[in-house]
């Protein structure tokens, strides 16, 4: 019997008692700290808990720190450690113990990590449910769960999560509605749904939700969407922290965000006509927010412009957004415009713009709004997209670091236009306009279609030359007075090749006077004869550069 009991492992009584009801491998999968598996031999093993350190201790040991785990077949010294039974451990120990297997936890779905530590003894269960809010306990209902049977289980002081996807969420909903129904419980609504099963469910989010932390509707389909009246949710979330709305109306919107003093993260995206809101409206619900990091606002379509008689005056007295980070939009300039004009973000490191068909580009507000921030303090890369017959993409930030881990300023324009011709008269005024905030800039990279992938045909890109004149792509290398490197795209590279020819003779420092290194990853026998008067210009001149048939590092 007791070489029987050697080859079990130990569960837990409140008494502190070991038994050896469970096996290896039930207690290393209840009890998973990544690659923590406790190794028991004995049913004497201990656990030492010295500060930060756990070690289970039997004839192999397992030490964790910070969440990572490592095995150890020497045996210290048994008086280097105070002895203590496992079950003998105070409360908010066992508390750590638990919140380390939280945030290692691997089982999926992660809001039923909990489970596991109920089942193992009474004692476990009491702790677990006793600490809800430390130990971030969620009950998740979808659309199949028996939300019931479910809620009736466990306790009234655990949120529940409602999530379901589009995929799974039948025409009725009849499960979301009845989770939807424990209106003071709900913490989180994730829903990708259907115009129609919204309007079911929005006849049951009329009541204020006091805990709700996080809102997420998305309509996979824009037909026939309800609109969102100022009833939705009792008109307040007080505790709110995220909101995302994709395809939803919600012209109360800026009645609604006052109350929501927690917010750090507002995404409106494909916003119907329906459910347009103006720019003073929308900045004067932000002003409020002083916790705000990051904001999206996204328009169905250019209709969505203010009205041009509500321009705002020069004079006007801004509105500070003190968190905000990050700030992403997608509609008309001219809506762009009015916001920016009466908003400051002093801590603003990301502004993401894309525009509709922009063919003239005359925003001053914009270029005060950015002067306003550190973004463009100091641009060291620029980045030119050309997407043939979709649009032009400018990127103005920084050369990525080893790793990416560290996130830098950065400022991303997007115009929708479908000629060659468009894209580079757009990029021209761009540049044009932004060229105090790129004096620094030492790298451009100028690509096609997601870095010259072959989605279009090599016929179609050499037809561009016909359409673009050589002033405009001068006009674009004119901004970049301090720039070195410069990468040419394959597709590209005989029409940009050709705009070089003019910078020979008398001209050759026009522009790109500090350049040393060109990049033509592969250039063609007519890109290379077309450039080499402006290599053989700037070799003369004593300000040679370096041709490089490689990518740029």
């Amino acid at each position: 019997m007791r070489r029987a009991a050697s080859t079990h492992t130990a569960s837990l009584r409140p008494s502190g008692e070991l038994s050896t009801s469970l096996s290896k491998s039930s207690l290393s999968r209840r009890l998973n700290f990544e690659s923590l598996a406790v190794t028991l031999d004995s049913p004497l093993t201990t656990l030492v808990y010295p500060s930060s350190q756990l070690k289970f201790r039997g004839k192999g040991q397992v030490i964790m720190r910070h969440r990572k785990a490592r095995i150890s077949q020497k045996r210290p010294d048994p008086t280097s450690f105070p002895r203590v039974t496992i079950g003998s451990l105070p409360e908010n120990i066992l508390l750590d113990i638990f919140d380390i297997y939280r945030t290692s936890c691997i089982i999926p779905p992660s809001y039923l990590w909990w489970h596991v530590l109920v089942h193992v003894c009474g004692r476990w269960r009491y702790i677990v449910f006793q600490s809800p809010l430390r130990l971030h306990l969620r009950l998740q209902c979808n659309a199949n769960t028996p939300v019931k049977k479910t809620l009736n289980v466990w306790p009234r002081s655990i949120p529940i999560v409602i999530q379901e996807s589009r995929s799974r969420l039948p025409l009725s909903g009849a499960n979301i509605i009845a989770a939807l129904k424990h209106h003071d419980r709900v913490s989180e609504i994730i829903l990708y749904t259907t115009s129609t099963v919204l309007k079911r469910l929005y006849k049951v989010m009329k009541k204020p939700y006091p805990v709700l932390t996080h809102l997420r509707i998305h309509i996979s389909n824009s037909k026939s969407v309800p609109v969102l009246r100022d009833t939705f949710l009792g008109g307040s979330a007080p505790r709110l922290e995220s909101l995302s709305l994709v395809g939803v109306p919600f012209p109360a919107l800026p009645k609604f965000l006052p109350s929501c003093h927690d917010l750090v993260s507002v995404v409106l995206a494909e916003i119907p006509n329906t459910g347009y809101h103006s720019p003073e409206a929308m900045a004067t619900a932000l002003s409020v927010l002083t916790k705000l990091k990051e904001v999206s606002i996204g328009f169905e379509s250019p209709a969505s412009r203010p009205d041009p008689t509500n321009r705002p005056p020069s004079l006007l007295t801004r509105i500070v957004l003190p968190s905000l980070t990050s700030l992403w939009f997608f509609g008309a300039s001219e809506y762009f415009e009015d916001l920016v004009a009466r908003i400051d973000t002093p801590a603003i490191l990301s502004v993401d713009t894309r525009f509709f068909n922009q063919l003239d580009f005359d925003m001053p507000n914009f270029l005060q709004f950015i002067s306003r921030t550190q973004i463009p303090g100091s641009f060291e890369e620029a980045k030119l997209y050309f997407y043939y017959d979709r649009a032009v993409f400018i990127h103005f930030g920084h050369r990525d670091l080893p790793g990416g881990k560290e996130f830098r300023s950065a400022l991303d324009i997007r115009i929708s236009c479908h000629a060659l011709d468009w894209q580079v008269a757009c990029v021209a005024q761009i540049c044009g306009k932004f060229s105090p905030f790129l004096s620094n800039v030492e790298r451009l990279l100028i690509a096609t279609d997601s870095l010259d992938y072959k989605r279009t045909t090599d016929v179609v890109f050499s037809d561009w030359k016909d359409y673009v004149d050589n002033p405009q792509w001068l006009e674009i290398f004119h901004a970049f007075s301090a720039l070195q490197h410069m990468r040419i795209p394959p597709r590209l590279g005989e029409i940009i090749a050709s705009a070089l020819q003019e910078l020979t003779g008398e001209r050759v420092m026009d522009a790109l006077p500090m350049l040393h290194h060109l990049y033509l990853p592969p250039p063609s026998a007519s890109t290379q004869q077309t450039i080499q008067p402006f290599i053989s210009s700037r070799q003369r001149s004593n300000h040679p550069v370096t041709v490089h048939l490689t990518e740029m590092d």
